[in-house]
């Protein structure tokens, strides 16, 4: 198997952590260290692992009709891995940009 470093991308995210008293749309972005044949199998590694990752810490408010995306930014296959334990990087989160309208 190859090792791979996938960065993750996730849009209209409307997340209510623990601390938040109020959910607020946000955006993401998280590495993932995927071993996989290929980059294309990495890459859906990646994104299975951080969907399991929001279900289980149960952030996620948005409605079926307004649902959040998540994308791969980057994949590149990596000689070794940096120094972690996890398979994933902790998020980095983003205020979203209010949409004009």
């Amino acid at each position: 198997m190859k090792k791979f470093a996938v960065i993750v991308h996730g849009q209209n995210f409307l997340i209510q952590d623990q601390e938040d008293k109020f959910a607020a749309l946000r955006e993401f972005y998280i590495h993932a260290y995927p071993e996989a044949e290929t980059a294309e199998a990495a890459g859906a590694l990646a994104l299975e692992l951080v969907r399991e990752l929001m279900q289980t810490r149960k952030m996620v408010r948005n409605t079926p009709e307004n649902a959040p995306t998540l994308l791969i930014d980057e994949c590149a296959e990596v000689a070794e891995w940096p120094d972690c334990t996890r398979p994933l990087s902790g998020f980095v989160f983003i205020e979203a940009a209010k949409k004009k309208g």
